[in-house]
């Protein structure tokens, strides 16, 4: 560094000796003059840190909050499916519009909550078809 220049206490960069205002970071080195009466305006008086005690600030940015509502419907529905599967009609019906929201989950992202909706579904209509062979065999042998 040459005598005719210094360093900035904001930015640490080299500078004139002469200079009133960093060339680089645009920080005032002294108080600008005032004119007659006027008031300094406010960003005159507001400094950075020197750059000594500069410490980076770092900003993590780890994306929203994605979630799936399709999947976890069919999700939430399958699982009232599988406790009602005994009311014949009513489950068929909660069945089929939890494997179908499941399925369409399937196509978006996180898929975490339709696939175990899917498999629910398909463990769902295996007892579904039981309970109906036992009702059918029930009914058979009493008629």
């Amino acid at each position: 560094m040459s005598e005719s220049k210094k360093r900035c206490p904001y930015c640490g960069e080299e500078i004139s000796i002469n200079a009133k205002k960093c060339i680089h970071c645009k920080e005032w080195l002294e108080e600008p003059e005032t004119k007659g009466n006027q008031v300094q305006p406010k960003h005159y008086t507001q400094r950075l840190q020197p750059a000594a005690n500069y410490s980076p600030r770092i900003i993590v940015n780890q994306g929203g909050n994605s979630s799936n509502g399709v999947g976890t419907a069919g999700f939430i529905i399958s699982l009232i499916s599988v406790i009602f599967c005994w009311l014949p009609g009513v489950s068929w019906l909660v069945w089929l519009i939890g494997l179908v929201l499941s399925f369409a989950g399937l196509f978006k992202s996180p898929r975490g909550l339709a696939i175990a909706g899917m498999i629910i579904s398909l463990i769902d209509i295996i007892i579904l078809m039981a309970i109906l062979n036992a009702v059918g065999s029930l009914l058979s042998s009493i008629f």
